[in-house]
Parts: structure tokens; C-alpha cells; sequence
């Protein structure tokens, strides 16, 4: 995906939401009609990529795909339908799952067709489809429905000028200390279940536990532009804007680390085993805010594609775990710990 910026990914947000609704060929009805009993759209935003996730009964998968090229190529973007999509101020954790910066900025027919014919072309659109279907017939049925393609005349540029980013500190304030990882190793992914993934892990027992100072807390691995981002979360209170009191929170967090046995290890391979095998959500993987909540085969053929174009080698979901020490976790969260930016949302 393009690069975008605060502004234009706010539009895209709302045109990926708007998109879905309907379209010249397809009314509300019609779209409720073909996706499965139960099921929406998938919406998800990434820092790198735009998803668009649909699932269908198999009698009805080239029916599926017609809307999702007619969704794809020629969102009707009305005006009088179109809605902005306000984050609920009762679920305020959802600014820490966002890998990616945006800022309010008008929005209009022509604004959301400009910036989905900027971000949705034809040669960086790949399409997945998973499910108990005939072999090669969804690749034929797409097939029939590249004509779609022929008349779409995809934007060079996206206009319209973006607000500048500002700090924008919610409340209650999220602190994150962030680091970059370059590649999503299986090193980072234990690293990131020891440090946050559930009750046992030394966010919860640092803040929750030991100085009950934050009722929500977790540890990520979200996708960037050029790699990953390996993040600590942790829903607090303004006190902790002071820059002394993140300083010994952090050695208290080294502490923690330092306390990490093979059983911790141990708990952390079960739990990504779960996530891989099973389609366990949020651990640790943030592939946009349905993987928080998600954990179908829809999710999973997602995270699939997205890890192999994201050049993640295929992982044995069969038998999967890591043989590392505790002397190697501890010393490369020590390190992420350290070279972590501190920042709030």
C-alpha cells in the first residue's frame, strides 16, 4: 500500500467502511444476501496494507467474488449514505492496536473515491479464497471477472491537504514503549507472549500485581511500512507522564524479566501453539483490530497471506514450537526494553 498520510488514512478508514455498503451493482440487500448467515465485511487497516475480507457459503463463492470486485472497482459512495465511523470512547484500548497515525480531516464523495483509487490498484491487489471448494474454480470465476478491471483508472496522487499530526493523549493515557524489529522472528514472537501475553506474563505481574497501576496491558507485534513494531501497552493514569516514574517502571520491568524460567517458556509455546493451530486471537500478532476479536478461517486465511507477502516463512501449525534458553529471551527483552521509544495515545 501507498503511503499515506494522518489525514488521508482517516479517509481511508471511512471509504473501506463506506465501500462495502453497496454499489451499482449491488444493493444493501443483495450484499446481505450473499455473505454468509451471521457474517459482515472484514475491514482492517494495516500500516502496510488494506483488507477486505468476505466469507460465503460455497454455493455461493462467484457470487462472493462478483461483490468483492464490484466493491474493489466501483464503491458507490453515496453521499447521503455515507457515515462517519466515531471510535467509541468506552473502549479507549482500541488507540493501542493501531500501527498506523490518523487525523480527522473532511470527508466527501469525490474525497473517498480519490483515496480508494489511490490505495485499491489492480497490481498490488492480491485476492486469497479458502473453504471447501472445487480446485482452480475460484481462480476461473476471478478470472471472469477482470473485465471489472478494464474500465478502472486508479489515482497517481490522492489530493487534498492533511492536517499536521498532533499529540493527542486519551483518557485514561495509553503508554507505549516501542521498538523495532526488522523481522518477525519466532524469537520476537516469544518475546512478545512472556512480556505480555495474559496473566503470567511480567507486564501483568509488574502492573498489575506488583504496583496495581494499570488495569489493561499487553505486549504486540504490529506490521510498519518497513518491518514490525514490537510494543508494550499499558492503559494507565496521568501520573505516568512523568518521565522519572516510566524510568523505574522500566527497571522494575527489567526485574521482571530477570525472574523468566524454561517454564515460562514453556507456557508461551502453548499459547502461540493455540493462536497458530487454532485461530487464538491477540496473541501476539495485531494484524488490525479483527484479529483482536476474530479467530475464524476468514482471520486465518488473512493472516496467512499477509505473513507470506510480508516474507514470514511458513510455519508448521502442526507442530509448532521454539527451542530457545532463558539466557537468550532475557537478553533480547532486555534489549527491546532499552532501545524502546516511549510515547502515548
Amino acid at each position: 500500500m501507498p503511503k499515506l498520510e494522518v489525514g488521508h488514512r482517516y479517509r481511508l478508514d471511512q471509504a473501506a467502511l463506506n465501500a462495502v455498503k453497496m454499489t451499482p451493482q449491488y444493493g444493501r440487500r443483495d450484499i446481505s444476501r450473499i455473505l454468509s448467515p451471521g457474517y459482515r465485511f472484514r475491514i482492517d487497516q494495516l500500516a502496510d496494507a488494506l483488507r477486505i475480507g468476505l466469507t460465503v457459503d460455497p454455493k455461493d463463492l462467484g457470487a462472493g467474488l462478483s461483490v468483492l470486485s464490484s466493491v474493489l472497482t466501483e464503491p458507490t459512495f453515496l453521499p447521503d449514505a455515507i457515515k462517519v465511523d466515531k471510535l467509541p470512547e468506552s473502549f479507549p484500548w482500541r488507540r493501542a492496536l493501531r500501527s498506523y497515525e490518523s487525523a480527522q480531516m473532511d470527508i466527501s464523495q469525490e474525497s473517498l473515491r480519490d483515496v480508494w483509487k489511490y490505495v485499491v490498484q489492480p497490481n498490488s491487489t492480491a485476492i486469497g479464497v479458502r473453504g471447501p471448494f472445487n480446485p482452480g474454480s475460484a481462480k476461473a470465476l476471478w478470472k471472469d471477472r477482470e473485465r471489472f478491471w478494464s474500465d478502472y483508472q486508479p489515482n497517481k496522487t490522492v489530493s487534498g491537504r492533511s492536517p499536521s499530526p498532533r499529540l493527542d493523549i486519551g483518557e485514561p493515557p495509553i503508554l507505549l514503549m516501542s521498538s523495532e524489529v526488522p523481522v518477525l522472528t519466532t524469537l520476537n514472537l516469544v518475546a512478545a507472549t512472556l512480556m505480555g501475553g495474559g496473566k503470567d506474563s511480567v507486564l501483568w505481574s509488574v502492573c498489575r500485581e506488583q504496583l496495581r497501576m494499570s488495569y489493561q496491558q499487553g505486549a504486540y507485534l504490529l506490521p510498519t511500512q518497513t518491518g514490525w513494531e514490537y510494543r508494550l501497552a499499558i492503559a494507565t493514569d496521568k501520573s505516568m507522564l512523568d518521565p522519572e516514574k516510566v524510568e523505574s517502571l522500566k527497571a522494575r520491568l527489567h526485574e521482571g524479566i530477570e525472574k523468566l524460567t524454561q517454564v515460562d517458556i514453556a507456557h508461551a509455546n502453548g499459547l502461540l501453539r493455540g493462536y497458530i493451530a487454532y485461530g487464538q486471537p491477540g496473541i501476539p500478532i495485531l494484524l488490525g483490530n479483527s484479529s483482536v476479536t476474530g479467530g475464524d478461517a476468514n482471520d486465518a486465511l488473512f493472516r496467512d497471506m499477509y505473513l507470506s507477502m510480508k516474507g514470514v516463512p511458513p510455519i508448521d501449525k502442526t507442530d509448532w514450537t521454539v527451542d530457545v534458553s532463558v539466557s537468550e529471551v532475557k537478553s533480547h527483552l532486555h534489549k527491546l526494553l532499552d532501545l524502546a521509544k516511549v510515547s502515548y495515545k
